[in-house]
C-alpha cells in the first residue's frame, strides 16, 4: 500500500471523507483527491526522507533527559506552554495530549476542532486557520515565565 493511502487512514477523519471535504481543494472524486493530493504528496520522497522524519520524531522524545521519566522531563518545562490538539487528530489523539499537558505546570490544553484530523495542520481547513490563530498569537503575545 503506497503511503499516501496508508496516511489517508489516520491522516484525516471519517468524517472528511464522509462529507467529501476534499471537494474542496477542487478534486472531482475520491480516487482523484487519493491519487492527486495524497500519492502526489507522497510518491516522489525519497524514502530515507520518510525514515529520517520517523527518526527525528522516535528521538524528540524528552523523557530521554529524565531516564525514561516523562513525569519527571515534562515537569521541567518553565515556559508558558500550549498543548494544542486537533479534537479528531488520530495521530494525535486529544486524550493523550491532556495526559501529557496535565504533567506540564501552568499549562493549558486547547483543543481546535478540524474535521480534517491531522492533516488540518496543513492549512487548507480553513476552519482549523481560524482558531489556531488566535491561540499562536496569545502564545507568543505573552509572557514565557509565569
Amino acid at each position: 500500500m503506497p503511503v499516501g493511502k496508508l496516511f489517508a487512514l489516520v491522516g484525516f477523519t471519517t468524517e472528511f471523507f464522509n462529507q467529501e471535504l476534499w471537494r474542496a481543494l477542487d478534486y472531482s472524486s475520491l480516487d482523484d483527491f487519493l491519487t492527486g493530493y495524497l500519492e502526489n504528496y507522497f510518491l516522489p520522497m525519497d524514502p530515507n526522507n520518510l525514515l529520517c522524519m520517523i527518526g527525528k520524531w522516535q528521538a524528540s522524545d524528552v523523557s530521554r533527559l529524565t531516564g525514561g521519566d516523562l513525569k519527571e522531563a515534562l515537569s521541567r518545562v518553565k515556559a508558558k506552554t500550549f498543548v494544542v490538539a486537533i479534537d479528531e487528530d488520530m495521530l494525535f489523539p486529544t486524550h493523550r495530549c491532556a495526559i501529557n499537558q496535565k504533567l506540564i505546570p501552568n499549562s493549558e490544553l486547547r483543543v481546535i476542532h478540524s474535521l480534517w484530523g491531522h492533516s488540518g495542520l496543513d492549512g487548507a481547513d480553513p476552519e482549523y486557520v481560524r482558531q489556531v490563530d488566535p491561540t499562536l498569537t496569545e502564545l507568543l503575545a505573552a509572557s514565557i515565565w509565569p
